[in-house]
This record gives structure tokens, sequence and C-alpha cells, in this order.
């Protein structure tokens, strides 16, 4: 078999993905600048003979120049870790763009593009050139690659033409092609090939040696950033070149390949364990928008540590920004607690979590402690909208014994079904398979017994449960169908819901069990975790229970102001609460009257009931 070396672009100080596939090699091109720590059996080009340092001009040619001088292989191949080739014998529809696009490179995307070993290797050996397939300028509305170039607002058309003139010196019998291509509606992008040996050689010879002289005489010292980037512009045009030359030498076996390109391309991160086993695994999960709650509650919690244990905060989401991050790790990182952020995506692809009401699809995210945490046999899960008022290594020497999961009763749904004739009852008997309402969790605060856990459920298993629609509180009621009968319940203290709206002390949870309730009021004289759950939050209104709490966290965080800025906007020269306040007070009335109207064991109020759960979860 053919030795093949194909070499995987990545940027910087980025971790991205990389492909399984022993024919892929990933090279930090511009290792020069690389500050972080370089992932295992990645390469950098600035080992050997090299031009690491020209990465601002060269770009990913970097990586080109380093393979030529220190790699030997029988064919070389370049792409990028987010553009990748088709190796599938079939055409795949793409893009407007002419492009393959996937939201990630899971599974069936390897399948669709043949990304695998075999496919890849024999795919190649029956050519002597590939490149990736050219694209027609009239979908980048120009009508010739010159006039492509000439109207990209941050190139300039005198390096074009400088371009040509030493391509005219130096290698005369590429003069009149490097024309047809210029004058030609066929662009050949992203410096993608893949070249026998001999062929590459003598491509990277001239491509290297004409750009070294273009970088001679031209002046870029006054050229944007992109605009700097022009070698590697140029030298994307003389692939196309070369690729147009051998075509009329008539005795290559040539092609053109798909490009696919993968828009979520950030790496999966993988977790092991703290060598000392002594450290205490917490998962929050959030998107972007919350972030500055997100942030008061992991204040809360680091507040709340102790020196004598380790913390790994991990927060799962799917679009929290690298600023939002370094935010954290800047201001809240010890000696002792570390926060990583674990991007979900690829993960929950293809699952619709759909959350109910004013609960997030976030929700979901904790089921997947069991697969991204699996090296640690115990771990602690919190919901975001928390203050964390005690320290959760505590929390995490619960003993478990062989239970599934540890969390605390919820009070309010206790409550619920503790009313007459009540509906909730039912569900939770028939849909739920809870005989007993009264030993129903809430999964705002748990430990999750990863060991055990995993004997019986899968993550697949828990999304395709929550796929199914059925059930009113989302994950919360699919943790308590797993976990039936394997759960260690907590104090109260935990996980102390507030009494959202001034209304769910009184008006719902006094209807709980007599020694609920009285664990309820308990935990509400000494807090460990408070737990704003419901669709009204300090945050959109300050004077809500508990309140004050929050507020004092907040005022210490680097987002109070917008925390502030978020709970108002101006209306007719006055500040008022959010939409969603309002929204919910009008609902509110609603409720009043309609509980005035058909009274408590009503026909007519169980149907509205029924009727309501299957409109709005």
């Amino acid at each position: 078999m053919s030795d093949i070396k194909i070499f995987v672009t990545h940027t910087p100080n980025r971790d991205t993905m990389r492909v399984n596939n022993s024919l892929f090699y990933n090279v930090i091109a511009g290792s020069d600048f690389q500050t972080k720590e370089v992932p295992e059996g990645v390469y950098q080009d600035n080992q050997g003979d090299n031009i690491s340092s020209l990465n601002k001009s060269y770009c990913e040619l970097t990586t080109q120049y380093w393979a030529w001088k220190n790699m030997q292989a029988d064919y070389y191949g370049f792409c990028h870790y987010r553009r990748f080739f088709s190796f599938s014998e079939k055409k795949i529809k793409e893009t407007s763009w002419g492009t393959i696009e996937y939201d990630f490179l899971d599974q069936k995307a390897m399948d669709e593009l043949a990304l695998h070993e075999k496919a890849v290797q024999d795919y190649i050996e029956k050519y002597d050139f590939l490149i990736a397939k050219g694209v027609p300028t009239s979908d980048m509305n120009a009508k010739s690659v010159y006039e492509h170039y000439k109207k990209a607002p941050e190139l300039h058309i005198e390096d074009a033409e400088l371009f040509l003139k030493i391509i005219d010196e130096k290698y005369s019998y590429l003069s009149e092609t490097a024309r047809e291509l210029f004058e030609g509606h066929t662009f050949y992008p992203c410096n993608m090939f893949i070249a026998k040996k001999e062929l590459f050689e003598d491509y990277s010879k001239i491509l290297f040696d004409v750009l070294e002289e273009f970088e001679k005489r031209a002046d870029m010292s006054e050229y944007s950033r992109e605009g700097y980037r022009t070698t590697g512009h140029l030298g994307e045009r003389l692939a196309g070149i070369y690729y147009m030359y051998l075509k009329k030498q008539g005795k290559y076996r040539l092609g053109e390949l798909q490009i696919a390109l993968i828009h979520n391309a950030d790496a999966e991160t993988e977790v092991t364990q703290a060598t000392d086993g002594d450290v205490v695994p917490v998962v929050l999960a959030a998107n972007q928008k919350y972030v500055p709650i997100l942030y008061t509650c992991a204040q809360s919690i680091v507040e709340h540590t102790s020196h004598d244990r380790k913390y790994e905060i991990y927060v799962f989401h799917t679009d929290i920004n690298a600023d939002s991050q370094k935010m954290f790790t800047d201001r809240l990182n010890r000696a002792n607690v570390r926060f990583i952020f674990v991007n979900v995506s690829s993960r929950v692809a293809g699952y619709v979590l759909q959350a109910k009401q004013h609960i997030t699809t976030e929700t979901f995210y904790r089921f997947l402690i069991l697969d991204i945490l699996k090296v640690y046999p115990k771990v602690v899960y919190l919901d975001c909208d928390m203050i964390i008022c005690h320290d959760v290594a505590e929390l995490y020497d619960t003993d478990m014994g062989n239970s599934l999961i540890a969390g605390a009763l919820d009070p309010d749904f206790a409550g619920q079904c503790n009313m007459k004739n009540s509906e909730m009852r039912q569900y939770c008997k028939n849909t739920l398979g809870l005989e007993n309402p009264f030993v129903y969790f809430q999964a705002g605060v748990l430990v999750f017994n990863v060991t055990e856990m995993s004997k019986v459920v899968t993550v697949d298993k828990l999304l395709e449960m929550s796929d199914t629609g059925i059930y009113r509180f989302s994950d919360q009621d699919i943790l308590n169908v797993v976990c039936k009968d394997r759960v260690t319940y907590l104090d109260m203290k935990w996980n102390m819901i507030f009494d959202c709206d001034h209304f769910r002390w009184q008006k719902v949870i006094k209807y709980a069990p007599y020694y609920i309730l009285d664990d309820y009021e308990n935990a509400r004289k000494d807090p460990y975790i408070i737990h704003y759950a419901g669709f009204l939050k300090p945050w959109m209104k300050p004077d809500e229970d508990f309140g004050y709490v929050f507020w004092d966290m907040a005022r210490k965080t680097p987002y109070y102001e917008q925390i502030l800025s978020g709970m108002q906007h101006q209306g007719g020269g006055q500040n008022v609460t959010v939409d969603t306040v309002i929204e919910a007070r009008a609902f509110k009335r609603t409720r009043k009257l309609l509980m005035k109207i058909f009274p408590q064991g009503s026909g007519i109020r169980r149907t509205l009931g029924k009727m309501y759960w299957r409109i709005f979860g």
C-alpha cells in the first residue's frame, strides 16, 4: 500500500477537532505563535526546516512547506480542520456555495464522505493529482478569477499582476496557463490538493520559489490583516494553475474532489480524572445569553469552597464564546478550583430536546454526565438559577450506597399531587409509574452515582425518552422514572426552592403531606442552596423571595450592570419590568378567575387542566 499522508492544518491556540484516521496528520500552522500546550499527537510546523514565522502572510502554506522539507510519503495531501475532502464515489448534494455542509463531523458525516482509512486509500491510489473541486466564478458574483480577485475588498490587483510577472520570469512554461486561469471562470479554492510525491516535489519547488520572490518585491507594510494574507491567496491561485498545466500534459490521472465544510469544529473535551483522586466534580449547564446568571451561581460556589478540597467545575454548553469563558477562568479559577467548558453540540445533535415553558433546553445536558464524566464515580449537578451558600464538597460526600441518584423531595410537586382530585397525581401514577407521588425528587440539585447509573441506562436512551415529548417536567420526570426506588434523599436544605411569585408556599406547597411541609419550612431557615425555580426570578423581579441573597452575590460579579440592564427596558420614558413578568401576571389573574368559576374537583376543571398540559406542557 502507498504511504499516504494528509496534513490537516489547525489554527494556533485553538483546540479543534481531529479525524480518527491514521492517514490524517494534524499540524498547527504557525506554531511559532502557539502559546497553549500542544495536544498530544499534533505536529508543529516550526520543527526542522520551516517557515512557521511567516504564517501571517503564508497562512496554511507553512504546513505545506514543513511537510515538503521534513516528511516522507508516496502521496501528500492538504486540507483544513473544518474543510475536508469527500472520497465518496457518489456526488453529494451541495449548497449554493459549492460545498457539502454539516453541523458536525459525526459518524453519519464520516460515512457519507467515506472518510475511513480503506476508502480514502483506495480512492487516492487511482490518481496522480487531486484538487478541491473548481467553483464557477459566477457563483462568486464575478465574470472571471481576475475580476473576483480585483473585487475582493482587502486584496490589491497589483499583487496579482506582480505574481504573474514573476511566473513569466521564472517559469515561463506556466505563463499561458496562469493567464488562462485568471481570465477563466473557474476558481480552485482553499489550497487543498493531494499529489503523488514527484508532482508534490515539483509543485512545492515552484510555489515557494514564486512566493518568496513575491514577498521580496511586494510592499504589504500598510495592508489590513486580511490583505497581509495575500501570499496565501496567491498560492491558492497557483494550485489551480499547476492543476490546469497538468491537464494540458495529458499523461496524468487527475480528479476533483468535493469539499465538506464542518460548521462546529471545536474538539470535544476529553475529561480525565485528577491524579490525586480527591476532586469534587461539579456540572453546570447554560447558554451564552445566560452567562451573567451562570457566573453569579459559579461565584457563589467558589466562595463556599474548602481550601482542603479540589474542585473541577464543568460547564456544558453549545455556544458560550471564548471571551465569556475567559472571564470565568481569569477571575474564578483558584489553586484548588478549575473551570472547564465542554461544548456538547455534537453529542445532542439529532435530538429535539424541547423543554417545557420556562425550562431551558440546557436542562437535558445533565444526561451527558454519564458519558463525558464517566471517569468519576460520582458527580454533582447544579442548575444555574441558584445561589450556593454551603460547600458542595459536603454534598458530593453523600453516602449513596447503590442508589442511582441523590436528590431532595419536591415540595411543589407533592403539593400539586395532594390537592383533592389532583390530575397531577393521576399523571404521576399513569405516565411516570410512581404509585407514591411523595417520593418524587426535584432535579435541580443532584448527585449522580455514575458507576451505578451507567449499568442501567445509557445517554442515548435518556435522550430518546426526552424526544417522546410526553413528560411535563422534561428531564426531571425522566430521572424520576429511571431512578425509581434507587434514590438517596437529601435534606431539603440542599435544594430549597424559593416561594416563586410569593404564591408557591401558601397556594401549592401547603397541600403537601405535613412532614414534607415541615422539611420545607425548616430548609427555609438555613438553606444550603437557594433554587430560584419558576417562571419569575430575582433578576426579573427584585423583590422575589430570597431575592436579596441573589443580589448580594450579583453585586460582586463583573455582570452586575448587565443583569440590571437585562431586567429592564425603556417604555415611554419609564423603566418597566420585562414582558415575561407582565405575561406571568396576566396568566396569574386568569388562573385565579378560572379557579373561582370552576371549583376544585369539578369535571370541567379537570378537563381544562388536561387541555392546558397538552397545549403548554
